[in-house]
């Protein structure tokens, strides 16, 4: 049976890991010496793994203690774990949902709300955060019902008496109103969670408890916004849900106009002109006029060296008001010129601010935020190489040892290429079109270019796959593992929707199938139909590489040097790997040691360049396409 002194170790130590392991990641974003950096870097690679070992240990050590049957004592026990971890911000999907999940059937047995509400808020976030980025409409499904289980408690709103709790509740209506917007059942299941939301605050026994609770004051404040923002699919609507949505927009409205309304470059005056737009009362030329002063004139610009709340709120208002403008640009019908002459008037300035946020200024806060901009300013700008830089602006640097791993599979797969293209251009017939060897010969540079940008964008999904995966200290579980392997069609669908990616679409998704398309992920893809093969191919063989070589970001390998790699390629040539380009490196005896250099202390140099360019230190040369 769980005992007290066992949960208590348990919390102990793993927060220690954790925050260990956060230590040097904070260290690796403040040491500007190269040769600092990189010893700190080897430093926390050994950390790593130790930290996994144990880790281990703690989390078998814990469940062998636990009955087979959890009792309302070990439910307990293991409540106060989950509830701990998630108050000090350790979110670890495994940790908190596994507890959770478990104790649950004890608590609806006991009829508690209040452990209802939280265990319920617990398991919903977790599940939201887990699979909102990676699309998953069957653990988003999940979430949201865990969600709705945690606002069904509202009832017994009085019997709940920590008010942190009792925050959960709306905290969770604003989750729910949030994320029905891509994943929904109904679509008035938003209207009806405002409505209520709002009528719950005004209920007298909420007023009597939690009147000043700024915490709720603020989550309604973000609901308000959260449910202006619905607007953007306003179309969608019957006639009838959509007067039901504009009356209690008008609502929000009211609140707006009676605070800062006649204020511009106030969240409420964007809240009021967006209304009027809404009903019809103002038009749109006007309403773009007011929001492009609002965004050169007015708006004060943040300080990212400072972590000043403040700065991230100002960060958020441009976000919102630049947003905005978009929307009614696009319900205008414009000519390409007169949307152009519209962009050129705020879009700079809205770039220059939200394009270059800092990857330490408010980190987890930003990461949904950059998303969320990406997918509305990206449609709007043209031409390939600026779309590609902004997505590796905005998505790729915000997962730093993604960004690494992918420079690094870029000059490893480059180096490839260019002994392909000496030796034996024919295998690159077909590719992008060339279907001559002449055609290879007059395109050499563009092709290393294709090269190189496909080694930088093929992981491109796992940007969108949860930190928990990416900065895991642990084995995965079964949920994490699954997930992780989504990366490639998450990426795939990504490139579909961006014309600048869709070139490298198949590199993208599939870059984990075997040569002879038998096994590898994802099962349904058939990469023998690609035009693209041998660049698939040539991705595959450079992404082992550098993983297998790596010791520094990832806890589960051990030290592998290029020539020890170079036979596991070889074992598995014809089927897993393509014969003729693992031929050629071993036939290259010169790649071979530039090869074996890149990925042992070579590795080290472009690690440094590239976390400069995370930092903002240094500017990223993309190759011309």
């Amino acid at each position: 049976m769980l005992e007290r002194k066992l949960a208590e170790k348990f919390r102990r130590l793993y927060t220690e890991n954790s925050l260990k392991l956060k230590n040097y990641e904070d260290q690796l974003f403040l040491i500007e010496d190269p040769f600092d950096w990189i010893q700190l870097l080897s430093e926390r690679s050994y950390v790593m793994r130790e930290v996994y070992a144990e880790n281990e240990e703690l989390m078998a050590e814990l469940w062998e203690n636990c009955s087979e049957e959890i009792t309302p004592e070990e439910a307990e026990l293991l409540y106060d774990l989950a509830i701990g971890f998630f108050f000090d911000d350790h979110h670890d999907f495994v940790v908190l949902t596994e507890f959770c999940e478990r104790i649950l059937p004890v608590f609806k047995e006991m009829d508690e709300p209040e452990f209802l509400v939280a265990i319920y808020h617990v398991l919903g976030s977790e599940y939201a955060q887990f699979y909102r980025s990676v699309g998953d409409k069957k653990g988003m499904s999940i979430a949201l019902d865990y969600l709705r289980g945690s606002i069904a408690q509202a009832e017994r709103y009085s019997q709940i008496s920590a008010p942190e709790v009792r925050e959960f509740i709306f905290r969770d209506y604003l989750q729910l109103i949030t994320y029905l917007s891509g994943f929904y059942t109904e679509k008035d299941e938003s209207i009806r969670l405002y409505d209520k939301v709002w009528a719950l605050w005004n209920n007298e026994n909420v007023q009597q408890r939690d009147s000043d609770n700024e915490q709720i004051k603020g989550f309604l404040s973000i609901i308000d916004d959260a449910f202006m923002a619905k607007s953007k699919n306003i179309d969608v609507l019957s006639e009838a849900d959509r007067e039901k949505y504009l009356s209690l927009l008008g609502e929000s409205y009211r609140r707006a106009k009676e605070k800062d309304g006649e204020k511009e470059g106030t969240p409420d005056f964007r809240t009021c002109i967006t209304y009027k737009w809404l009903r019809g009362d103002i038009k749109s030329e006007e309403v773009l006029e007011k929001l492009i002063k609002s965004i050169n004139e007015i708006l004060p610009k943040p300080t990212f060296s400072n972590d000043d709340p403040v700065n991230f709120e100002i960060v958020l208002r441009h976000f919102k008001y630049a947003c905005t403008a978009i929307m009614v640009l696009e319900k205008m019908e414009l000519d390409d010129n007169e949307r152009s002459s519209y962009l050129d008037r705020f879009m700079p300035t809205s770039m220059e601010i939200l394009s270059k946020v800092p990857y330490r200024f408010f980190t987890g806060d930003m990461q949904p935020v950059c998303e969320q901009w990406y997918h509305a300013a990206e449609p709007m700008l043209s031409g390939e190489l600026n779309k590609v830089q902004f997505i590796m602006q905005m998505i790729v640097r915000r997962q730093p040892f993604t960004y690494i791993h992918s420079q690094m599979v870029a000059k490893i797969a480059t180096m490839i290429g260019q002994i392909i293209l000496e030796k034996e251009p024919e295998l690159l017939i077909g590719v992008r079109g060339m279907e001559t060897l002449e055609d290879i010969q007059k395109s050499k540079a563009y092709i290393l270019s294709f090269i190189t940008m496909s080694g930088l964008v093929h992981d491109i999904g796992k940007c969108y796959i949860p930190d928990t995966i990416n900065r895991q200290n642990r084995s995965l579980n079964t949920k994490e593992y699954a997930t992780i392997r989504k990366h490639s069609e998450v990426g795939y669908r990504e490139a579909q929707n961006n014309a600048a990616l869709r070139p490298y679409a198949d590199i993208i998704i599939g870059h984990h199938k075997h040569y002879d398309g038998l096994h590898g992920y994802p099962l349904g893809y058939d990469n023998s139909e690609s035009k693209e093969k041998v660049i698939i191919d040539l991705i595959s063989i450079a992404d082992s590489i550098e993983a297998g070589t790596d010791t520094l970001t990832r806890s589960y390998t051990k030290n592998k040097d290029f020539e020890k790699l170079l036979s596991e390629l070889k074992a598995e040539a014809g089927t897993r790997y393509n014969p003729k380009i693992v031929k050629l490196i071993e036939d290259s005896k010169e790649l071979r040691e530039e090869l074996g250099n890149l990925t042992g202390q070579g590795r080290y140099d472009i690690y440094y360049r590239a976390m400069q360019e995370i930092l903002g230190n240094a500017e990223e040369e993309l190759p011309n396409i």
